[in-house]
């Protein structure tokens, strides 16, 4: 798991900024003391036996579905949320548990959201994970619904799938949405992102040094750099083999420490993170 405190920013020239247009990098909290340190699971509560109610909301649900008739199903999803509720409380009450094991995740802004703020990401939080949780159990009743054999009750198949299906949910969210993308750490969302700097000068700076370059080596940076593509999929794009790519990227990069070297390092240290 990444310790953002484990990460120190080597800034090897100060920004001049204007005057009157100074903007120091975002700070970063310290996630060291606030991430939690949770080692086992809470126990979950015990199994109960069918009961008659949640026998009789399954049927109308079954048949819901199978009319497709979408209120009545919603209604009676929700009632069988309030059967549940104990289960669905264990759940929500891991979160700790789940952040200790996995480590923090990220999720895209949409663009309501970056009309407030800069960065393209945003910290998958506990709200975040309840709206998880009462997704996956709509899943699993889904799921069960549509079983040919469910001899083994809808407690114990919740019991069998929901933290399984919660658990493989929040690891997918590791995978960025775009498939072409590398894999980026909690540092890296945090300090630059897909196109932007967090810090407007340094934005600036490495655009205005990658615009110096001609097209085939400037092409290669914008894709590998600032899209954060796989050096295949960046490659593909670029419509060269992967050798050739890798040939450009440190001819562009060469020519950029050459006449700009901070903007030369803050590249290079994308890759750091």
């Amino acid at each position: 798991m990444v310790q953002l405190s484990d990460f120190s920013l080597r800034v090897d020239q100060a920004p001049a900024f204007p005057r009157g247009w100074a903007e120091p990098i975002p700070p970063i909290p310290d996630l060291d003391l606030e991430m939690p340190r949770v080692v086992r699971r809470p126990a979950a509560p015990p199994l109960r036996s069918p009961r008659k109610a949640v026998r009789r909301l399954l049927h109308l649900a079954r048949l819901a579905r199978l009319e497709g008739n979408a209120l009545e199903f919603g209604k009676t999803y929700g009632a069988l949320t309030g059967e549940f509720q104990p289960d669905l409380q264990w759940a929500l009450s891991c979160w700790d548990y789940l952040l200790s094991n996995q480590g923090c995740r990220f999720l895209a802004r949409n663009s309501q959201e970056k009309l407030y703020s800069r960065g393209d990401y945003r910290v998958f939080g506990r709200n975040d994970f309840e709206g998880l949780v009462y997704r996956t159990f709509r899943e699993c009743l889904i799921g069960f619904l549509s079983e040919q054999a469910r001899s083994c009750g809808f407690e114990r198949f919740l019991r069998q799938q929901l933290w399984a299906r919660i658990n493989d949910s929040y690891r997918l969210l590791e995978d960025p949405p775009d498939r072409n993308q590398r894999k980026l750490t909690a540092y890296s969302y945090l300090r630059c992102v897909p196109y932007q700097f967090l810090n407007r000068y340094h934005h600036d700076r490495v655009y205005e040094a990658i615009g110096r370059l001609l097209f085939p080596l400037r092409r290669t940076v914008q894709l590998y750099h600032l899209s954060f593509y796989r050096e295949e999929a960046a490659s593909a794009m670029a419509e060269i083999d992967n050798l050739e790519f890798r040939r450009r990227r440190w001819a562009a990069l060469r020519l950029i420490a050459g006449k700009d070297y901070l903007s030369f390092r803050l590249l290079r240290q994308i890759e750091r993170y």
